[in-house]
């Protein structure tokens, strides 16, 4: 069984992503042709030619898990996640993830887009969109390894938040919301609690701690070869 994600990436990623791809796929019917030569199918009939081909299918099979053949973008990418989670210390056992966390989406509260999203302009550059399917054993320790990681600093968050809350827009979009007079959301806005520079650059380093699904895969196709 495998596990689907849907991810927003760089197109030039997927370039090389795809690149890797053809050379995985070229590798992976080279050693077919080496391993059905090696069994001597061309030759074979019969119950020996099954057999010889069951015992094709089953190293192929074996070597895929490993990591040692990836034909396909799938394969690929589950290589390069597994090595991801390895770099990033996530690759371990991890405890389940809360009923109430288990289908929540997007990024936790307070943890913006991420930078890697924007130029220097401030234009989104994740314009592409990859679908990958991981082994549900991986899958899931991707989803869990992201919880976990992040849970600490995403609760710091929340703490940040209900201290300095959205500040005077936030303030002022809030009164709007409910109905009050311009003059008074104005007003709102404008006695409303200011982060000073150094929780700002708090929330900042909080936020550099969160660690979504989609960062580790991008990071992933980003070391894919």
């Amino acid at each position: 069984m495998s596990r689907s994600f849907v991810v927003a990436v760089n197109p030039a990623d997927l370039v090389t992503l795809d690149s890797a791809v053809t050379a995985g796929r070229e590798a992976e019917k080279a050693w077919l042709k080496a391993a059905r030569e090696r069994e001597g199918i061309p030759g074979l009939r019969g119950r020996r030619l099954s057999e010889a081909r069951k015992r094709v299918r089953t190293e192929r099979a074996t070597l895929r898990d490993s990591g040692k053949l990836a034909g396909s973008r799938d394969l690929v990418v589950t290589r390069a996640v597994r090595a991801e989670l390895r770099s990033r210390g996530m690759d371990r056992d991890w405890e389940p993830l809360p009923v109430h966390a288990a289908s929540a989406p997007g990024r936790p509260v307070g943890t913006g887009n991420g930078r890697e999203g924007t130029d220097e302009e401030g234009k989104t550059v994740l314009v592409g969109r990859v679908t990958v399917k991981l082994p549900d054993e991986l899958g899931e320790r991707l989803v869990r390894g992201c919880y976990w990681t992040s849970a600490p600093a995403v609760e710091a968050l929340w703490a940040w938040a209900e201290r300095w809350g959205d500040g005077p827009i936030g303030k002022l979009k809030d009164a709007m919301r409910s109905g009050a007079p311009a003059g008074l959301a104005m007003m709102a806005a404008a006695f409303a609690d200011r982060a000073p520079a150094d929780a700002l650059r708090e929330r900042d380093r909080l936020r550099a701690e969160i660690v979504t699904t989609g960062d580790v895969l991008r990071a992933a196709i980003r070391r894919a070869r």
